[in-house]
């Protein structure tokens, strides 16, 4: 039998993240807070949803993909909580510390 090496720990911290916010996005659609923006962020959200779980499939299989689709994820969601009106500083440190649990893991990834 083989086994095979499973990610680090930071880059497992990184995935259940990622994956307790896509846990999250459901009931964000169904919002009058997000019903009240419009149609276009309830299909931002969906797409938001198949977006992480990129993320969490690339950065399981090691893959430098995770690492660009995260930090492309999270430049692009700054810009819409800043659109929408319900940017606020965690949407940005988030990102940050994320970003200082990956990049020491750069080199390793495929």
């Amino acid at each position: 039998m083989i086994l095979k090496s499973r990610p680090p720990i930071t880059i497992i911290i990184v995935c259940v993240f990622e994956l307790i916010g896509l846990i999250l996005l459901p009931p964000a659609l169904f919002r009058e807070a997000t019903k009240a923006i419009g149609l276009w962020y309830q299909i931002y959200i969906v797409m938001t949803g198949f977006v992480s779980a990129s993320i969490i499939w690339n950065l399981w299989k090691m893959k430098k993909a995770g690492v660009y689709i995260y930090f492309a994820s999270y430049a692009v969601h700054n810009v819409i909580a800043l659109i929408v009106g319900n940017w606020l500083i965690y949407v940005l440190i988030i990102p940050i510390i994320g970003a200082l649990l990956l990049l020491p893991h750069f080199r390793k990834l495929i």
